[in-house]
């Protein structure tokens, strides 16, 4: 088995200054054999990370639909926000791609996708995230597993980290993967293995916002 972080964000997210090279020397830290860079709306730090570390860093993307966010992964292209899930979902199949939601029951941070989004794209999803340990309220990711086991979809957790600190905190271990197929096989026998983050690490957030505003963010080297 293998430990697997599916939900990471780096300085291509406008609420982050983590950098790639440090991305991947805190995974090696931590024990990640695999890693899904999921910037907001943006590949091009998962496509460099990739170049930089092949065997860890799995391209994804989280992006922000009309309804809400979805975790799209395995992908090659940019998939462009504002489009509704329908057409995210299409954009990603066309390569070869997989796609949940990201901490859909998380309300207050105003992109959860919600349980009807989710219900009527059942047929459409390839897992839910379950447990995301920034989620504030917990009963939300209570919520989210409950929905995943109702509608008999793989579950993953993620530490949708934007500081470094918080790689790792949360991750699913399962058996080594190779293609998207195997992965999506592999989530049928994972086990999520998941620690809540303090509220604390949202100022982290904040200020990498205010870095990015004012021209101060970090290279990724």
């Amino acid at each position: 088995m293998i430990d697997v972080e599916l939900h990471t964000h780096t300085r291509f997210s406008s609420d982050s200054l983590n950098r790639l090279s440090d991305v991947i020397h805190t995974c090696h830290a931590v024990g990640l054999q695999r890693i899904a860079i999921t910037d907001h709306n943006e590949i091009e730090g998962a496509l460099r990370a990739r170049d930089l570390a092949p065997d860890l860093v799995i391209v994804g993307e989280e992006v922000m639909t009309t309804q809400g966010e979805l975790l799209c992964l395995f992908i090659e292209q940019r998939i462009p926000p504002g489009l509704t899930p329908e057409e995210t979902i299409d954009r990603v199949r066309e390569q070869g791609g997989l796609v949940g939601p990201s901490h859909p029951f998380d309300y207050p941070r105003r992109a959860g996708l919600g349980p009807e989004n989710v219900i009527r794209l059942r047929s459409r999803l390839d897992f839910i995230e379950a447990y995301n340990a920034r989620t504030r309220d917990t009963s939300a990711n209570t919520r989210a597993n409950a929905l995943a086991l109702e509608l008999g979809l793989p579950r993953t957790a993620g530490s949708d980290a934007h500081t470094l600190a918080e790689i790792g905190r949360c991750r699913v271990r399962m058996p080594p993967f190779t293609t998207p197929q195997e992965f999506l096989a592999g989530l049928r026998e994972a086990e999520l293995v998941t620690q809540h983050s303090p509220w604390t690490v949202s100022f982290g957030s904040r200020l990498a916002a205010i870095a990015h505003r004012l021209g101060l963010d970090v290279s990724d080297t």
